[in-house]
């Protein structure tokens, strides 16, 4: 690939997934605004699958989540994805990365200004009409702009992984060593996923205190929850390799993976991008391979029996894959 290949993609992904959006949200943030005192001071929010109104919030509240889902989603997308493509990094993940965010902000941006131009002259917001054929002309135009999205962007095969197989560390007959190390979520997508947490936050909170119904607050709080405890669960490991195998457990405890030495087969190390090989941060699952993958970097990879790999993110990942092949091949020797 040339130094020219990786600015083009990363311009057609900017194009797609900051530039389009923000036109896309402030054009429909202007519609809005515009139609706001013509609307009710409380306006339907939610349709029933008959297409009738059953769910009302206060008239604020549209264009507030449409700067936050339009915004909020491609910045934390772009966020993710332009640094990898910006460094040479390849796949298809970025092309999908960037057809998510337009898609998304298209939708929100043509339903948000649909339902609320709906609703003027209204009176009482039980009155507004069916959603339905907002909601079609809305899934129409995200299902055009996605498909637009996705061939304007530059197809890229996936990355290839550069592991190579670990040199064992000498140990004395009987000598016993133990590896410390810790795999933790990079600044970048610590700064992302913090913020996508704090957007959700701030969405549930505006949500539940704007009146919406108590099943819509209850969904969009579980949702929130949910995603904080997950953040907080897989953001770091601690990462330990002895005579048992390696180790990797979240600091909370939970979720945690084990590879006995009897399972260890080759030891790898080598460098890893997350987006690129699998598709995102955490833990990860990819053809062949699982692991815990927090940031882009050195990387500790166990074939096992099975000849699935078992990878993890984690600084000094040579030394520590120099143990645990020298442990395997002792363990093997005394089997």
């Amino acid at each position: 690939m040339t130094s020219v290949r990786p600015r083009r993609a990363a311009r057609r992904f900017a194009l797609v997934a900051l530039v389009l959006p923000a036109v896309l949200t402030l054009v429909s943030l202007i519609v809005q605004f515009v139609a706001l005192p013509a609307v009710p001071s409380t306006i339907a929010i939610h349709w029933g699958a008959s297409g009738e109104a059953d769910g009302f919030a206060p008239a604020w509240l549209q264009p507030l989540l449409t700067a936050l889902v339009g915004f909020g989603i491609p910045l934390l997308i772009a966020a993710f994805a332009l640094p990898g493509l910006r460094r040479g990094d390849t796949g298809p993940t970025y092309r999908l990365m960037g057809t998510i965010a337009a898609s998304v902000a298209t939708l929100m941006a043509v339903l948000s200004a649909w339902t609320l131009l709906a609703q003027r002259g209204l009176d009482d917001a039980a009155d507004a009409p069916s959603v339905l054929p907002g909601l079609a002309w809305a899934l129409v135009a995200a299902l055009v702009v996605a498909v637009a999205a996705w061939f304007v962007q530059p197809a890229q095969p996936a990355r290839n992984a550069t592991s190579v197989p670990a040199d064992p560390l000498a140990l004395a007959p009987g000598e016993q060593a133990v590896w410390f190390g810790t795999a933790a979520l990079g600044r970048g997508a610590t700064l992302v996923i913090g913020g996508t947490c704090a957007v959700m936050v701030a969405t549930a909170l505006a949500v539940w205190f704007s009146g919406a119904p108590i099943a819509i607050s209850l969904l969009l709080g579980g949702m929130t929850f949910l995603l904080v405890a997950m953040a907080l669960t897989t953001s770091a490991f601690r990462v330990r390799v002895d005579a048992e195998g390696l180790w990797v457990v979240a600091l909370l405890g939970f979720p945690r993976f084990h590879v006995p030495l009897a399972d260890v087969r080759v030891v790898e190390v080598g460098e890893v991008s997350p987006l690129g090989e699998f598709g995102g941060y955490g833990i990860r699952s990819s053809v062949g391979a699982f692991g815990v993958v927090l940031r882009r970097g050195p990387a500790l990879t166990v074939v096992r029996a099975s000849g699935r790999r078992f990878v993890v993110t984690v600084d000094d990942a040579a030394r520590a894959g120099a143990l645990l092949e020298a442990l395997a091949r002792r363990g093997s020797i005394v089997a």
